[in-house]
């Protein structure tokens, strides 16, 4: 109880971006971790037909996508379906200093745990997306701006900092903010896709 009570107390103090940012963390999580296995189903699959429809996913010669763990919205079928359909799919690669990049996955078994245990291609040509390509984001949430509040590691942000180009984030409705706290290092993508 008196954890509840400070942490109440600490969402009325102003604090700083970064601390409303963890602070917003924090409550996504549990948020995320209570939504039902159902609704978890149909956002899925929601968010993966409204992707499949659009423009710039269809027309995208190299889809980059992020092997989605836990509950993330699932991306699983979507990479499948790529490299079953003769498409060409990249998954990012985590390295050192707070930077990724991304290599071809055309060959899903040849998948291995990456530096924060997500699985990722050990082997294949590094790529970066072109003007006809489509970065697939991950987000804890998304605001109707545009902006994303991911794990907290940058990875992100500054990969789109360094490679302007289409990018879609994948996000659950029942997630979605009004606004979300920014600093000048995040990166506003392109569009967001919720259920």
């Amino acid at each position: 109880m008196k954890s509840m009570r400070k942490s109440i107390q600490s969402l009325k103090t102003p604090c700083g971006v970064k601390q409303k940012k963890a602070l917003m963390r924090a409550r996504k999580k549990e948020e995320l971790r209570r939504l039902a296995p159902s609704y978890i189903e149909h956002s899925d699959a929601a968010i993966a037909q409204k992707l499949s429809e659009l423009p710039e996913y269809k027309n995208a010669k190299i889809i980059f996508a992020y092997y989605s763990v836990g509950r993330e919205v699932s991306t699983h079928a979507l990479i499948r379906a790529v490299v079953q359909s003769g498409r060409r799919v990249a998954l990012p690669v985590c390295g050192a200093g707070g930077h990724m990049h991304f290599r071809l996955a055309d060959d899903l078994d040849g998948l291995a745990p990456g530096k924060f245990g997500i699985p990722e291609p050990d082997k294949g040509d590094a790529v970066t997306p072109g003007e006809d390509d489509i970065v697939i984001v991950p987000a804890l949430c998304c605001d109707k701006y545009n902006n994303r509040l991911g794990r907290g590691a940058g990875y992100y942000d500054r990969y789109l900092a360094e490679h302007p180009c289409f990018s879609v984030c994948l996000c659950r409705a029942r997630l979605l903010e009004d606004l979300i706290p920014t600093e000048n290092t995040d990166a506003r993508v392109s569009m967001v896709i919720s259920d």
